[in-house]
């Protein structure tokens, strides 16, 4: 009798094994996604770039930065150095990121505010909708910034769900809460973070109680720790599902969107300052502004005194880098712990990058380099073999379809997606019909451009700004299209008509400033 039961244990249990087994196979099949996005992050902050293996792959100098963990991911993925981030800010970046479809269409054409009518339109079938409804274990975590800002909360920031009291009131000027249904675009596993004021002080939603101190979804929760570490520790407890954070059986995808190295980075206690004190702190200005267009017009700048006290403000934004990657660096290993690096796709991007002081000015909203031009970094074991992607120009409209194609899923890329997918090229190296860009979209309200593997050319009303790239790396000197081969200038004026006319933009509607546009 003994014998038998002892049998029948080890059947069933080998029964139950192969079952196991042949699900995480199935599941296998389709793999996951990690897509992790820094607010105001540009491309050449990555320790990376001051290797000296690695320095001819830009053109212009390195961040004097402490990235360990993204440089060892770097190594193991493509590195994608012409990404652009189409319209340097962060609500049109986001918009486009989520749905494909350029501002014109989305509903976000600039930053959502309170009292604004941007917001991406309800109707649109959104990236992680599609993940979603393909099976996928949804996730989001961390900043939104796309939803339309309306006064729904009460006294205490709480929502309310109408302006009607105890509603009425504005809880965040940026961001805002999104409740459940629509707005959240099919993500089931819900974290949000909205910011008061700083990096420490930040409030959370979510609909997962144990995350929030027993809160329910609506009700707003102050957490008083570093924003990227309270959102890691999500992260962590999302991939290692111990209190069944999702169907373990099913592909999971995971939005992780970090609000540093965004402002304020302007005193010590806005990042942390063990990192400030380690690395910074006795660092002279010329160690910390790398970039000649920084030291030829700081002084003009009336937001700083003098080159230190934008040197100040830089230690800052590059501590708070240090420490980004430090959390990133946390949720990679867990990812390898748990077993599922090769079945996972993982990006590190932004969605915009930071002047900090180049050409005088600060923050973003403009065609320079250090504000168009975006991490792009994706993993694939097996799949993909680290290499260095120096060629091909995408931007934001282009990630979704990508990756939903990179994902297996490029039958299922809704009709309004206006960006292109470029998985077929990437994963063989051949573009097919498609081919590559020669160039990117640049996208603001009040003036467009295009940027290609030499110049960027942007249009501004009745006049214009062109740079050479390829003999001026730091935009330092403007010239005029006479400067350049009749060749040249036809090409930088027809294709920022075409884009203008894919993007479906009202100055294509409308014929805009022909002499310097070809439509």
């Amino acid at each position: 009798m003994g014998k038998n039961i002892l049998t029948a244990a080890v059947c069933g249990f080998s029964l139950l094994c192969t079952a196991a087994f042949g699900q995480e196979s199935k599941r296998t099949k389709s793999p996951n996604l990690l897509y992790i996005f820094a607010d105001q992050y540009r491309l050449n902050a990555l320790s990376l770039w001051s290797k000296p293996e690695y320095r001819h792959l830009i053109n212009t100098v390195g961040d004097p930065v402490h990235t360990p963990n993204l440089d060892r991911f770097a190594t193991q993925s493509v590195v994608f150095t012409q990404a652009c981030s189409t319209a340097p800010l962060s609500s049109p970046h986001r918009a486009m990121l989520i749905t494909g479809m350029y501002p014109e269409k989305n509903g976000v054409d600039s930053n959502c505010y309170k009292g604004r009518p941007q917001g991406v339109h309800e109707d649109i079938v959104c990236f992680t909708d599609v993940l979603a409804n393909a099976g996928y274990e949804t996730a989001y975590i961390g900043k939104t910034h796309w939803q339309r800002n309306e006064p729904y909360f009460d006294r205490n920031g709480n929502y309310a769900g109408s302006t009607n009291e105890p509603g009425g009131y504005y809880a965040f000027n940026f961001d805002t809460y999104i409740p459940e249904g629509r707005g959240r675009k099919s993500n089931k596993f819900w974290f949000q973070h909205l910011m008061k004021g700083g990096h420490f002080d930040a409030v959370a939603f979510s609909n997962r109680p144990e995350l929030v101190n027993g809160k329910k979804d609506g009700e707003a929760c102050p957490i008083h720790r570093f924003t990227p570490e309270v959102e890691a520790d999500v992260v962590i407890k999302y991939l290692q599902n111990r209190n069944g954070e999702r169907d373990a059986s099913k592909p999971f995808s995971i939005f992780w969107a970090i609000n540093p190295p965004h402002p304020p980075y302007s005193k010590v206690n806005d990042c942390k300052e063990d990192i400030f004190n380690k690395y910074y702190r006795g660092l002279n200005p010329d160690e910390v502004l790398l970039r000649p267009n920084v030291n030829a017009r700081c002084r003009e700048n009336s937001k700083f005194k003098n080159l230190d006290s934008l040197s100040f403000v830089a230690k800052i934004y590059f501590s708070l880098i240090k420490s980004v990657d430090d959390e990133i660096g946390r949720v990679l290993e867990v990812l390898e712990e748990i077993g599922q690096v090769d079945n996972t796709i993982v990006v590190f991007a932004a969605d915009h990058g930071e002047m900090m002081g180049s050409h005088g000015l600060m923050q973003k909203s403009v065609a320079y380099e250090e504000a168009l031009m975006i991490p792009f970094i994706l993993r694939y074991p097996n799949k993909l073999r680290p290499q260095f992607n120096t060629s091909l120009m995408f931007g934001a409209v282009d990630i979704m379809p990508t990756l939903l194609g990179l994902l297996g899923l490029a039958d299922d890329i809704p009709a309004t997606v206006m960006g292109t997918d470029y998985s077929e090229g990437i994963l063989t190296g051949n573009y097919g019909k498609k081919g590559k860009p020669v160039s990117s979209f640049y996208y603001m309200k009040k003036e467009k451009g295009v940027r290609t593997a030499k110049y960027t050319y942007v249009v501004r009303k009745e006049d214009y700004l062109l740079f050479n790239r390829t003999s001026d790396p730091y935009q330092q000197h403007a010239i005029r299209l006479e400067d350049i081969s009749e060749k040249d200038a036809c090409l930088l004026k027809s294709e920022l008509g075409k884009w203008l006319n894919v993007s479906q933009d009202r100055w294509a509607k409308e014929k805009r400033y022909p002499e310097l546009i070809t439509y």
